[in-house]
């Protein structure tokens, strides 16, 4: 899902907190995972049964959060696909943080650092920051051993670009619990456009075709498209790639925007001219509530998440909701995509890794991903045997949309220091005031690269 509020605490304020000696020791002490026990081999989507008969405890450590300890703590309760049944010998304990990233990743460094951490951690990765917990903090441990003693394999078991934002230099840290294409479609007001007599939107629409159309469906009162869920850096890196903008380099050391220059200032002028020309709400007026005008019919047409997908439709009755897929530049234009991913990976202080890999596939195997796309509780999976399950379709048609995407998803671009959001809060702040008519498409594209630029030059988080 696409709950990615703005905090991480670097390491070095962690280190001026807890003590940079406390905090060294205990990555030592947990630098190395105990040697898992094998396990019979398994062609399916999760490990095999942890082959120990004696009792074990693992400690699972996440958010509490409805797609997250919720629907996990559902899948246990339910027994889905028999992993309690199948699996006597192991407890799981889920540990779970009210709040988002601001709570979570404090909590977690100072379990670390106390040498109390469980089993399994929980991530939202922000442009590859998540493999700084494998590589920097020594938190997570390479999953791809246990996959091998455990005969799971992870390559045939997520796509390509999962699998690769999750692994750096040959070592997998964490496995894909929710992974969807970024901001890949517009929700709109089937129901007020066939009043007003204009045609739904389509799955080819280019990007001045919706400005024409947002313009035919603007009245007095009701705007006809905003970008909503789509913008910055982020939720707008799709959107930027549509255009022919690439945010960093493969280095991720070097930001890249006016490498095309022509086409980033392109893509801002679009924005810039919805909200100048009044198709679109402006943010100068206050914030900008993209459910509550959708839900009011005040705005016809708002790009949107993948979970609102089913959300939509169950919390606005009044009127019907069509789904079509975010325009691109030229019609023959290759469709560009980012993957967004919440993330388990297993810690080096495990002393139960066998276990704790059996319950990982579990809870991002098939059947868990299939059941929660079906009762309507977690967003998509980057799994290929989900996007071919059927009963997928049939409880949400919208997302036969979305596989061609997820067949062949990009990952997110790199941030080598691992200071995603600061990357992040530095492009906003110029978007924000050229939304706000403070700055010129031309002059915020230069401040966006000279902002974003002396992130990357900063020392390592």
């Amino acid at each position: 899902m696409s709950d990615q509020r703005n905090s991480r605490l670097s390491r070095r304020a962690f280190l001026a907190g807890v003590g940079a000696t406390a905090f060294g020791a205990a990555l030592a002490a947990c630098a190395s995972p105990g040697a898992p026990s094998a396990a019979p081999a398994t062609s399916g989507g999760e490990a095999a049964p942890a082959g120990s008969a004696e009792k074990v405890t693992i400690h699972a450590h996440m958010v509490q959060k409805q797609d997250v300890s919720d629907w996990i703590q559902a899948g246990l309760d339910q027994d889905i696909d028999g992993f309690v049944t199948k699996n006597p010998n192991i407890e799981v304990v889920l540990e779970t943080v009210p709040g988002w990233t601001a709570e979570y990743i404090p909590k977690i460094l100072s379990l670390t650092a106390a040498g109390t951490l469980g089993d399994l951690v929980w991530y939202p990765p922000r442009h590859r920051s998540h493999i700084a917990w494998g590589t920097q903090y020594g938190i997570v441990t390479d999953l791809r051993p246990l996959a091998e003693s455990a005969g799971y394999d992870i390559d045939a078991n997520f796509f390509p670009g999962a699998v690769e934002v999750n692994t750096y230099e040959g070592k997998t840290y964490w496995m894909s619990y929710i992974s969807e294409p970024i901001v890949p479609v517009i929700a709109y007001n089937k129901t007020k456009i066939a009043e007003m007599g204009l045609p739904e939107l389509t799955d080819e629409m280019t990007f001045a075709e919706l400005a024409d159309w947002a313009a035919q469906a603007k009245t007095d009162d009701v705007y006809g498209y905003y970008r909503a869920d789509r913008g910055g850096s982020f939720a707008g890196g799709p959107y930027l790639r549509q255009w022919g903008v690439e945010p960093t380099d493969e280095t991720g050391t070097k930001a890249t925007f006016l490498d095309t220059r022509e086409q980033f200032v392109q893509a801002l002028q679009y924005d810039y001219d919805l909200v100048r020309n009044e198709l679109s709400p402006s943010p100068a007026a206050g914030a900008v509530n993209a459910p509550e005008l959708f839900g009011a019919q005040k705005v016809l047409a708002v790009d949107i998440w993948p979970f609102r997908i089913q959300i939509y439709p169950a919390t606005f009755t009044d009127f019907e909701i069509g789904f079509a897929l975010t325009p691109k530049v030229n019609t023959a234009d290759e469709r560009r995509s980012m993957l967004n991913e919440h993330v388990f990976g297993i810690t080096t202080s495990s002393k139960a890794t066998d276990a704790a890999f059996t319950f990982l596939t579990w809870i991002c195997g098939k059947e868990m991903n299939v059941q929660a796309l079906v009762q309507g509780q977690k967003g998509p999976i980057a799994r290929a045997d989900v996007w071919a399950d059927e009963r997928v379709y049939e409880a949400v048609p919208t997302y036969e949309k979305l596989r061609p995407i997820m067949e062949n998803i990009e990952p997110d671009y790199v941030v080598a220091n691992f200071r995603g959001e600061e990357f992040d809060q530095a492009y906003q702040a110029v978007l924000d005031a050229m939304e706000l008519g403070d700055k010129q498409p031309e002059q915020a594209a230069d401040e966006m690269q000279s902002a974003c630029q002396a992130v990357l030059d900063k020392e390592p988080a």
